[in-house]
């Protein structure tokens, strides 16, 4: 089973290099490392927290991870298949700047309204905060 599923179909990887900056043997090499961490093919939002917690283990990144998670899963169906995880890395880590600040837009906007209130804000920084700076307390004001 492992063997079989370690690698994508060439039209797909194609596809996704052709819609991504990666190239097609970079989203081979991405997809095996996906697949070895999901080896059902999706990640569960509890998954990605937990990728999360392996690189701020002194922190709480919960929340700030839900909040990365949200923007990943495209289709909304409460999972990141791989096409979703490859195409959000590629903006995050090789988009232009317009890219980028569009990816960050819909993290900031949290309930997809075109919006980025001072609640939203505030949740995206509290999020940061308790991911990086573990037992120092600051004030929402």
């Amino acid at each position: 089973m492992g063997k079989k599923n370690s690698k994508l179909k060439h039209d797909v990887a194609k596809e996704l290099a052709e819609k991504t900056y990666f190239t097609e043997k970079e989203v081979q090499q991405w997809y095996r490392g996906f697949i070895k961490d999901c080896p059902d093919g999706i990640l569960t939002e509890q998954g990605f927290q937990n990728i999360y917690k392996q690189f701020f283990p002194q922190g709480d990144p919960s929340n700030f991870a839900s909040f990365v998670f949200r923007v990943f899963d495209q289709n909304k169906n409460g999972n990141i298949e791989f096409h979703e995880f490859i195409q959000a890395l590629s903006v995050t880590s090789r988009g232009d700047l317009d890219e980028k600040l569009s990816w960050a837009f819909q993290l900031y906007d949290q309930d997809s309204d075109g919006y980025i209130t001072r609640t939203e804000m505030l949740n995206i920084v509290d999020a940061i905060y308790k991911m990086v700076a573990h037992g120092v307390g600051y004030s929402r004001e």
